[in-house]
């Protein structure tokens, strides 16, 4: 399952506090948890669900067009926008990509970026704004995947000179010349930006074209592990609740709108109210409508073939190439590309904050005070190291031997920015000459992080007074005049 992996002070998880000695925020540090309007509240798991969905489709596509050849043809420059190749150019491209001749932009780098984009479509409010703004990070050498998202609310300066939130961007481009390429040019020149990365590549889908699919597979099979209710399930026509969802343990065909519904629950009671759970949903819908398509007859399932590539031709755009999709593909099988890492650039990395225009008086996010755009591109370009260090879920105790509290606090920025769980440890020894941690637990990317960011030295014993039990504390880390 993907999550967004910064977490706050406030959470142990799960840990208990040692007994044996006051461990607990200082108010000093404690930050006021500020949260969006309901309507303005980002869905984590509509996000996770079209993260997965604009894979999933690609993969179709190619199957469906590899049959179809003639169909494909038809609604080839409505699907793949923004380039000269005829169609039967890019079958040539297809064929010499399957013998892995297609190289990717920024594959020789070691980086392939791509810009994954969701809008809600045609009969929705603001139909071609972004709600779900996703950077995909592919590194083949390590065979690792970072998907990151970005709020829609971000403050942006749009390549027309504009000031606006950054879900503004692919609209108004969009709508300029009602160029779906040009849509997907002027959000990824925007997110390049604020990345400082290259991003030449863009895929868009929009939901309503999912659950029409759904809906011409005739629906999809799905288990349900464990019977759950969901109270709160919200009415995007309305802004208030569908009345109360009961989805029963057992074998269930559900159509679109139910299967839409069992994916993006998340307010259930019990552990079906968890993101766990919730992402385990998703990818059984993503399954089962996986083999609805796979099990397709060319001569008996003709017309359901016909309709599921006329439906993805008006609600999925990319300017990826079929050759290049299939040497990404054929790089994933390669380089066993199976691990993926998902983060989120929101408020709880002390990065960027919430900001009140005060012309408008609109929502915004922007960089918190002290920091700056140079700190946001620092946490595109090391994703992957903060995502090695939250699949540890270290948990560490810090002090400072000094008293320097400025310094205690821009090392609690940095650790709790790389996702680390922080709680302040209150430390009477002697004062020491430079920055020490001590591992209670081997936590080995944590470490090599302390040691690159805070200069810090590996102590082989725990500090003098502190009690390293292994079941309460990973990482132990004191500040000393170094600090």
């Amino acid at each position: 399952k993907f999550t967004p992996f910064m977490k706050n002070i406030d959470s142990l998880n799960n840990k208990p506090v040692p007994p044996h000695i006051t461990i607990s925020p200082s108010p000093q540090f404690q930050r006021q948890q500020k949260t969006n309007s309901p309507a303005e509240k980002p869905k984590p798991g509509a996000k996770k669900f079209l993260k997965k969905l604009l894979f999933l489709i690609i993969f179709v596509i190619l199957v469906l067009g590899g049959i179809v050849i003639i169909r494909a043809a038809n609604i080839s420059d409505k699907i793949f926008v923004g380039q000269k190749t005829t169609f039967f150019g890019k079958i040539v491209e297809l064929i010499r990509g399957g013998g892995d001749n297609a190289q990717l932009a920024g594959e020789d780098l070691g980086q392939i970026n791509v810009l994954l984009l969701g809008i809600g479509g045609e009969g929705h409010d603001g139909p071609y704004l972004t709600d779900t703004i996703i950077l995909a990070e592919i590194r083949p050498d390590i065979g690792q995947v970072a998907l990151i998202s970005i709020p829609r609310d971000y403050w942006v300066t749009l390549p027309n000179g504009g000031q606006s939130k950054i879900n503004e961007a692919f609209s108004d481009g969009y709508l300029k010349n009602h160029d779906w390429n040009e849509g997907g040019q002027w959000t990824r020149q925007v997110v390049e930006n604020l990345t400082g990365l290259q991003i030449p590549y863009f895929a868009e889908l929009d939901f309503s074209g999912f659950e029409k699919a759904i809906t011409q597979v005739g629906g999809v099979d799905v288990t349900v592990d464990r019977t759950f209710t969901d109270y709160s399930y919200p009415n995007d026509a309305t802004n208030g609740y569908l009345p109360p969802l009961t989805f029963t343990a057992g074998p269930q065909h559900m159509d679109s709108t139910k299967a839409l519904e069992f994916a993006r629950s998340r307010h259930a009671e019990g552990p079906e109210g968890s993101d766990f759970a919730r992402g385990q949903r998703q990818q059984k819908i993503i399954q089962a409508f996986k083999q609805k398509v796979l099990k397709l007859n060319l001569i008996t399932d003709a017309g359901t073939i016909n309709s599921l590539l006329g439906n993805f031709a008006d609600h999925f755009h990319t300017n990826i190439s079929p050759a290049e999709i299939l040497h990404v593909y054929n790089l994933a099988k390669q380089k066993n590309i199976n691990d993926f890492i998902s983060l989120s650039l929101d408020p709880s990395t002390s990065i960027i904050c919430p900001l009140i225009r005060a012309d408008t008086g609109a929502y915004t996010l922007a960089p918190c005070p002290g920091k700056n755009s140079y700190d946001v591109k620092n946490f595109f370009s090391n994703v992957f190291v903060y995502g090695k260090i939250t699949s540890e879920k270290s948990v560490v105790w810090l002090s400072t031997s000094t008293g320097n509290k400025t310094a205690f606090q821009a090392a609690y920025d940095k650790l709790t920015q790389a996702g680390l769980t922080v709680w302040e440890l209150p430390y009477k020894g002697q004062p020491l000459a430079k920055n020490i941690f001590y591992q209670a637990n081997p936590k080995p990317a944590t470490a090599e992080y302390l040691k690159n960011s805070l200069n810090a030295s590996e102590a082989s014993v725990p500090p003098p007074g502190v009690n390293a039990d292994k079941s309460k504390v990973d990482v132990i880390i004191i500040l000393g005049g170094a600090d």
